[in-house]
């Protein structure tokens, strides 16, 4: 139902006694009262009572409750089992994802699009270049065939489709009015990919261009998880402890999670609002994370002992968190790479007090003499001159600059 402006009821209803009816005012003096035998005028009055009480209820305030949130969701599950069990979402969920940052009374639409990633989600699926493109093109005609406010809430390769779209309507002058969209990003993989491309980068193997950060006339929020990779990648990549555990975020471990936290449970040092030079806001919601991904990894897959993980972790957490210290991140080697695997045998000793601790001794002993040995071979492991054209070969797979 769609109510008439205020002033239009106004001008058709002349008669004080329905706005006492409709409004609850007082009764007016000045306006005689209708006759009792008009039986016309009181179903007109009756009907136009009604009414002026349905859009109360539809207007409250003045201001008319039509939100609608149109949802782009992130990757399709892969059609094969080992790649399933490293990242997998629930495609019953979609309609979930952001519905904690906007009106929970609005109208949620699915953005139907590929959702694909050659070749994880099948060797004759899309690649993501074009799933995104597909993906813009329909958010657009979705945007552009809706009334009201809009949130638009995308996840992972979703947000990569409200990326384009924002750069999209950032250059449109038929583009919605700034009050009338909301942009809502859970798990941006740009944020991965401006730290390791500049702007303007082909990436063959994900056939997608990296695109500038758009300056959006649209209020946008950006919800982030620690140590994700794609939305929280290591400011230093050389630091491989960081890097697993990033990798664990990523796939299976706070990702997709990211898209169903409540930012009312978001402590206010996590959550940091800029304005742009148009006056829009991005506000960024830091999602913390109690225990590492990595030490849940080695709790679900290796056999770590639940009660050892806060041991673990407390061991493993500094060292992965001087990979996210402020300040420019120095060049990384891939030599440097491959040497700092000498370093993964040192949390050995940190997990095999636990190991031991809950499991007897003869647990710590194994994995003493384990960890021993690991570090004597990689002493003994040397990366020089015949390691060079490995690295090479490496280094010919990265993207060399813009497509054209």
């Amino acid at each position: 139902m769609k109510c008439p402006g205020v002033s239009d009821c106004v001008a058709t209803v002349r008669h004080d006694n329905v706005f006492a009816i409709a409004a609850g005012l007082r009764w007016s003096a000045a306006v005689p009262p209708l006759h009792k035998g008009d039986a016309v005028t009181k179903l007109l009055v009756g009907a136009i009572a009604g009414g002026m009480l349905a859009c109360a209820a539809i207007l409250g305030d003045g201001i008319a409750s039509a939100d609608t949130a149109l949802i782009v969701p992130g990757t399709a599950p892969s059609p094969y089992g080992p790649l399933r069990s490293l990242y997998h979402f629930n495609p019953a969920m979609q309609p979930q994802i952001g519905a904690n940052y906007y009106n929970p009374t609005a109208t949620r639409h699915v953005v139907s699009y590929p959702g694909s990633f050659w070749p994880v989600t099948g060797l004759n699926s899309p690649t993501v270049g074009s799933s995104v493109s597909a993906g813009t093109n329909n958010l657009d005609a979705a945007i552009r065939s809706t009334d009201g406010p809009i949130f638009v809430a995308g996840l992972s390769q979703g947000t990569l489709v409200l990326d384009r779209e924002q750069a999209r309507l950032a250059n449109d002058p038929t583009a919605p009015p700034p009050g009338q969209l909301t942009f809502i990003k859970a798990g941006d993989p740009n944020n991965l990919l401006w730290r390791a491309f500049r702007p303007g980068t082909h990436v063959p193997i994900i056939d997608y261009t990296v695109p500038a950060p758009a300056e959006s006339q649209y209020d946008t929020i950006n919800i982030v998880g620690q140590y994700d990779i794609f939305s929280d990648p290591p400011n230093r990549p050389g630091n491989l402890l960081a890097d697993l555990n990033a990798i664990a975020a990523g796939g299976y471990y706070g990702h997709s999670a990211t898209a169903f936290s409540d930012p009312a449970r978001v402590a206010p040092r996590d959550i940091t609002t800029t304005t742009n030079s148009l006056g829009a806001t991005t506000t960024t919601y830091f999602i913390r994370t109690d225990q590492l991904p990595l030490v849940r990894a080695l709790v679900d897959m290796a056999g770590l002992p639940p009660q050892a993980a806060g041991t673990v972790d407390a061991a493993l957490r500094p060292i992965i968190d001087r990979a996210y210290q402020p300040g420019p991140a120095p060049a990384v080697n891939p030599r440097d790479l491959v040497q700092g695997i000498r370093g993964i045998p040192a949390i050995a000793p940190a997990i095999a007090i636990p190991i031991g601790s809950t499991t007897g001794a003869s647990a710590a002993t194994s994995t003493a003499a384990a960890t021993a040995a690991a570090t004597n071979a990689l002493r003994g492991a040397n990366v020089g001159p015949g390691a060079n054209k490995a690295l090479s070969m490496v280094r010919g797979l990265l993207p060399k600059g813009k497509k054209h």
